[in-house]
C-alpha cells in the first residue's frame, strides 16, 4: 500500500516538474470539455460493469495535461443483484511524443491519479444492501487521436486500486439454487478494477494566456 502511494506521488512530482521546465508554454491553460463511457472488466461475481460520465482537461504544459472526471457505473450481478459505483477524481497525463496533440496523429500518454468513490451492492432476493465510501489510486496508459486541432477521441486503460474497506460479492449455489452473498471487511483493502474509458473531447479555449 505504501509503495503504491509513494509511486503515485513520485510520478506526479515528475510530471509537474516537466511542465515547469517545458520550453514551449503556448499550450498552457488549454481547457477541454468531454463526455466518456467506461467499462470495468474485473468486478464482482464475474460480471463486467459499464457506465457514463463527464470530464474536463486543463493543460499545464506542452507534455503535461490534467484530467478531472466523474463516472457512474452499473453492474448486473447475474440477475441476482446489482452494483453501483460512482467515481469523482483527477489524473495527470504525461505525453510520450515531443509534439503531442497534432491533428490527424496519435498522442500516447502515461496517466496516473486519484479519486473518491462510492459503492453499493444490492441483493434482490433478500432486499438487502451494503455500501461504502473509499478512495482509490489509478495508473495506466492511453492515447488521443486528434481528428482536428480542437477535437479528439481518447482511449485509456487503467488499473484502479481501492484504498478503503473491502466490499465485494460472490455467488454460492446450493441444491441448484444460486444466491448472491455480500462480504464487507473493515480496514484497508486492495480491491481493484481494470477500467477501459473511451471519450470524446472538444477544446473550448484557454483559461489563461501563456507567457512567451
Amino acid at each position: 500500500m505504501k509503495r503504491i502511494k509513494i509511486l503515485i506521488l513520485l510520478l506526479t512530482i515528475l510530471l509537474v516538474n516537466d511542465s515547469l521546465v517545458a520550453q514551449s508554454k503556448n499550450e498552457s491553460g488549454q481547457f477541454t470539455l468531454g463526455v466518456r463511457s467506461t467499462s470495468s472488466l474485473f468486478t464482482d461475481a464475474g460480471s463486467p460493469g459499464s457506465g457514463i460520465g463527464g470530464m474536463f482537461r486543463i493543460r499545464m504544459g506542452k507534455r503535461v495535461n490534467t484530467e478531472w472526471f466523474a463516472d457512474y457505473l452499473t453492474t448486473n450481478l447475474q440477475n441476482l443483484g446489482y452494483r453501483r459505483d460512482g467515481h469523482i477524481g483527477w489524473s495527470v497525463l504525461f505525453y510520450l511524443s515531443k509534439e503531442p496533440m497534432q491533428a490527424k496523429k496519435l498522442s500516447p500518454f502515461l496517466i496516473a491519479g486519484h479519486c473518491f468513490d462510492y459503492t453499493k451492492v444490492y441483493v434482490l432476493s433478500d432486499k438487502k444492501s451494503e455500501d461504502r465510501w473509499s478512495s482509490a489510486v489509478q495508473m495506466g496508459v492511453g492515447t488521443h487521436y486528434n481528428l482536428s486541432e480542437k477535437f479528439d477521441v481518447s482511449l485509456t486503460a487503467q488499473y484502479m486500486s481501492h484504498l478503503g474497506a473491502d466490499l465485494h460479492s460472490h455467488i454460492e449455489e446450493e441444491n441448484g439454487v444460486k444466491k448472491l452473498e455480500i462480504a464487507k471487511h473493515g480496514g484497508a483493502g486492495l480491491e481493484g478494477h481494470l477500467l477501459i474509458t473511451l471519450s470524446l473531447n472538444y477544446r473550448l479555449g484557454n483559461l489563461w494566456r501563456s507567457k512567451k
